[in-house]
């Protein structure tokens, strides 16, 4: 594939696939009895024709992982991230489904072990919010990857903000990030002068925005949220992408919003040079962030996967 093969990114809305059955039936009590499932809801939702299918392709263990959740768009969501690996290990080192096994590396992150030595490998990493599920991955283990995908909770979020004042609200995550970009999260002012709501969402997103760069950089890492030099790593200027909707650029139209390069990031008084970050805008609810530990990666665009078609093949 090269020395420089691409990273290929996909994104798989859940929405409308494995609806709810219309009426139960005999797999739904039979899985309850057997303790397989954690909620009778989930069970019902189980025992739909989709579902099942989607559920046999999967190991023992991977399902039974799936079943556990309680509600079923929990559910959905680890039932389409370990859909997508599959596929990803298929795709990127030419192997049978049922020779794509997801094993873990010692920080607990998803990963493919080939049985032999000198076989093709891939790396690869996975995020969910909402109804949406993004994996990046590309052949090899030269780079690391990471994805996120967020969605903005406006009614909650403003809510909160509404009550207690935004930089209160800002302070109950300041764990996780630098003191600078604490401070130039309050201090954000929207670029467009609105109504108190307008302005209000405006921070949010930019909030937000800060969250999702820092989560896909994070799990480039290998490390997640708890690791020690978080407050080290930080972001600065950072552009918040517009939803297709509110741009007048050219975008590739449909859902994709703005896209913009995360290109001025610190890690502990040194910036950082070495990798390549960025964030895109879908829909009016979702911002995706990329993290590639290499500055001028071969990145695809996001493919909007269809299931049958593409996963499921």
């Amino acid at each position: 594939m090269g020395d420089n093969p691409e990273v290929f990114r996909w994104l798989l809305d859940v929405r409308l696939l494995w609806p709810l059955p219309e009426h139960g039936s005999r797999a739904t009590s039979q899985s309850i009895s057997m303790g397989q499932v954690k909620s009778a809801s989930t069970a019902h939702w189980a025992s739909g024709e989709d579902a099942t299918y989607a559920l046999s392709l999967l190991p023992p263990a991977e399902k039974s992982k799936v079943l556990r959740f309680y509600h079923p768009r929990d559910a959905k969501l680890c039932l389409a991230s370990n859909l997508l690996k599959h596929r990803a290990i298929t795709h990127a080192c030419n192997v049978s489904w049922s020779q794509a096994t997801i094993s873990e590396d010692h920080n607990r992150k998803p990963c493919y072990i080939p049985k032999h030595l000198n076989a093709s490998r891939v790396e690869f990493n996975v995020s969910h919010h909402g109804t949406l599920v993004t994996l990046v991955g590309c052949a090899g283990e030269t780079r690391k990857l990471g994805t996120d995908v967020v969605q903005m909770n406006w009614v909650k979020d403003y809510a909160s903000v509404l009550k207690d004042g935004f930089a209160a609200w800002v302070k109950v995550y300041e764990s996780v990030f630098s003191d600078r970009e604490v401070a130039d999260m309050i201090a954000y002012s929207p670029p467009t002068q609105s109504n108190v709501q307008d302005q209000i969402k405006a921070k949010l997103r930019h909030f937000y925005a800060h969250w999702c760069l820092r989560e896909a950089y994070v799990k480039m890492t290998g490390e997640a949220l708890l690791a020690p030099w978080l407050k080290d790593l930080e972001f600065r200027n950072v552009q918040v992408p517009s939803p297709a909707s509110a741009t007048s650029q050219e975008t590739r139209g449909g859902n994709w919003g703005q896209l913009c390069a995360a290109d001025d990031i610190w890690f502990k008084g040194m910036k950082v040079t070495d990798v390549k970050v960025e964030l895109q805008a879908f829909g009016e609810e979702y911002m995706i962030a990329t993290a590639v530990s290499e500055p001028e990666p071969s990145l695809s665009a996001f493919k909007e996967l269809d299931l049958k078609r593409d996963v499921l093949l």
